[in-house]
């Protein structure tokens, strides 16, 4: 009766999840140098390199005042962050060598990480 019982719950508890939508959000990993930032009083931009010679910079924004504190911190100290975006895709560097001042979008700041 027990295993009859667990097996039915099971099934029930599977067919549940498979009944009920996910959330399909993607997610963009990168570690960055703060080299700038910008605020208009409501968004809060971080611009970095992924390195010191990298031609390209990677963009993410918030509207989270405290992750803004955070940003402007880090770009005081020149900080390296490791940002979790909802860009739709991650951005891969470019192969060749891209136009001055490229920038590749993280998207919004979901999660942000600085390092001393």
């Amino acid at each position: 009766m027990k295993i009859r019982i667990s097996i039915t719950l099971a099934a029930a508890f599977t067919a549940g999840i498979a009944l009920v939508p996910m959330s399909a959000k993607a997610i963009c990993q990168q570690q960055i140098y703060a080299d700038y930032s910008f605020t208009d009083g409501a968004n809060t931009l971080i611009l970095g390199r992924p390195n010191i010679t990298a031609p390209f910079a990677y963009q993410a924004s918030t509207t989270n005042p405290v992750i803004s504190s955070l940003i402007f911190a880090a770009v005081a100290h020149r900080s390296p962050v490791f940002i979790v975006g909802d860009a739709a895709s991650c951005p891969t560097p470019p192969t060749t060598v891209p136009a001055a001042g490229m920038q590749l979008s993280i998207g919004n700041i979901l999660q942000i990480f600085q390092y001393p």
